[in-house]
């Protein structure tokens, strides 16, 4: 692709930047200039024009659109391309539109020549309204340009979907301290405001309970109405909550399985808590809730109610520009509506997700080996690389030891990044989040040590061919020259029992208990097999590297 000013004598066959209207005559973007159009533009005294000259390897930016659109487009969307350059993504069924607004800024970030505005996220909207905006500032762009930001948007889930809105069943619980009528209609304000926010959501508000504002009542009270058949629970505390130590959020601590969102970063409404327990909500409202500007917190309940899985990484800091329409797609777009593809639940490919796992030490190799710097890539990013542009999807990468140097190599890469805390307590702790985190509708998850850097992308999509999406309890291991070695796929319903291979499995059977359904893989190349363990290890890597670029 070549851009540049050129006298209009010299354009033919050139492709117009911009679109224009000249002499009455509309030329859209990208029109290709024809000798009847050189001789309109010299008609109306236009000597220059900026445009580009398609070479091999350059498409449109209808098909450029298409293709990133495509990636983008996940549950009950479509898109269609206009005449302006603009590519409008809209939902094909009424829902909740859910996105991640971090993904939306990094990719306006490394999306280079491609611009991604969004409506307002967990929104209620209609069949065929205009959820996002996708732009192409070039009339034409390199395919291998194209190709980098599909890369960057694999490996991940959906970043824009519609999600059906399903009834729950909503339980209220107050911490009282007062427990007096100025406390009671503290209390009845807020839930009024509630019911007020969420007229679409099918929320049906059915049990009310009581605790004094203390952490062991609180905790006490908080079991029983988890017990109870409440889909989601709100829980309106008597004072806000301050600080991490606070008498809600020890209550929380001793009972749910994880607070995914600890506070909202909002004057005035800091005290809002987001927790999870075997699938249901807990909902910390903020004690002014009935007084503040609520739309953030309203999102972030919305999110909390709709959302699959909750995840920590999901309740970010929000980064996205809004667009400040909501207006359904003009009939001559609609004959263009091309529904997303790829997303059948009850198709015949497994969906199998991904786990990297990077949080180890690598105390064996005498440092932390997943950083080493190998031909200007650390190693660990190589067994990444190959999950995100094989056909796993979504891939999260664990992180522990050194966790801010690695994700120092990650802006370009959309992937899910999960923190170990926990690292110095052994490889199953990064399994176990890995796991925890995998979405509902994959069928399995693959294991994937971020010390086998020469894994290839082949190799994993085999396992994923070779997975039976209707078959139960799966376990697919990779093997070399006769034993059993990693990376190592485990079916949904075997999840409890996830972990990888052993590096001594040549030494005695390993997963006995998973023999009736385990399948294996074979690595032909010694070099794939290859585990970084020990300093002689990440020599010969390195080597290796050195010899292939020789060759």
């Amino acid at each position: 692709m070549i851009c540049q000013e050129l006298k209009v004598t010299d354009a033919l066959g050139m492709y117009l930047f911009n679109q224009m209207v000249v002499g009455g005559v509309f030329f859209p973007k990208a029109h290709k200039l024809e000798e009847e159009d050189i001789f309109i533009l010299k008609q109306n005294k236009i000597d220059k024009i900026f445009a580009a000259k398609m070479e091999e390897g350059d498409i449109s930016f209808e098909a450029a659109l298409g293709e990133v659109a495509a990636k983008l487009c996940g549950k009950n969307t479509a898109y269609s391309v206009g005449e302006d350059g603009i590519c409008r993504i809209a939902a094909s069924s009424n829902g909740v539109f859910m996105l991640n607004e971090e993904r939306v800024a990094k990719f306006n970030r490394h999306g280079s020549f491609f611009i991604l505005n969004t409506i307002q996220p967990y929104k209620i909207v209609e069949e065929d309204t205009i959820i996002a905006e996708l732009e192409l500032n070039l009339p034409i762009i390199p395919q291998n340009m194209v190709d980098e930001v599909l890369y960057s948007l694999s490996g991940n889930t959906d970043m824009l979907s519609v999600h059906d809105i399903s009834s729950k069943k909503v339980g209220l619980m107050y911490t009282r301290l007062t427990n007096d009528k100025s406390e009671t209609r503290h209390f009845t304000n807020i839930v009024k405001r509630l019911v007020k926010d969420f007229p679409n959501m099918d929320l049906t508000f059915e049990q009310e309970y009581e605790a004094p504002h203390q952490e062991e009542e609180v905790a006490n009270i908080l079991q029983r109405a988890l017990k109870d058949n409440n889909d989601v629970l709100f829980i309106l505390p008597a004072q806000q909550t301050r600080c991490p130590h606070d008498i809600i959020v020890q209550a929380l601590k001793s009972i749910v399985d994880e607070i995914v969102c600890p506070y909202l970063p909002q004057v005035n409404a800091g005290d809002f808590i987001i927790a999870s327990k075997k699938g249901k909500r807990i909902i910390v409202v903020p004690y002014n809730y009935g007084i503040i500007d609520s739309s953030y917190a309203v999102r972030y309940i919305k999110q909390a109610i709709v959302a699959d899985k909750l995840n920590v990484f999901d309740f970010n800091h929000p980064q996205n520009f809004i667009i400040s329409t909501e207006t359904k797609l003009p009939d001559a777009m609609m004959q263009n509506f091309i529904t997303s593809a790829g997303h059948d639940e009850n198709g015949k490919e497994a969906r199998i997700a991904a786990i990297v796992l990077a949080a180890g030490v690598g105390a064996r190799c005498g440092r932390n080996k997943l950083l080493a710097d190998i031909n200007g890539e650390p190693i660990f990013l190589k067994a990444l690389q190959a999950a995100v542009k094989s056909k796993a999807s979504p891939v999260f990468l664990i992180t522990g030891y050194q966790a801010e140097q690695m994700e120092e190599y990650l802006d370009k890469i959309d992937v899910n990044v999960i923190y170990n805390s926990g690292f110095r307590s052994g490889i199953k702790t990064s399994i176990s989040m890995g796991i925890k985190s995998v979405p509902s509708f994959c069928d399995g998850a693959i294991l994937i040590p971020a010390d086998m850097p020469n894994i290839s992308i082949n190799h994993i999509n085999n396992m994923i061919k070779s997975f039976k999406k209707d078959k139960s309890k799966q376990v697919i291991m990779s093997m070399y020259e006769g034993k059993k070695i990693n990376p190592i796929i485990w079916s949904k319903e075997l999840y409890e029992f996830a972990d990888i291979v052993p590096e001594n499995a040549d030494l005695r059977p390993v997963f006995v208990e998973f023999a009736d359904y385990t399948s294996t893989i074979e690595i032909k190349d010694k070099k794939e097999a290859l585990d970084i363990t020990y300093p002689l290890d990440l020599e010969e890597y390195a080597k290796s590297l050195v010899r292939k670029r020789k060759a």
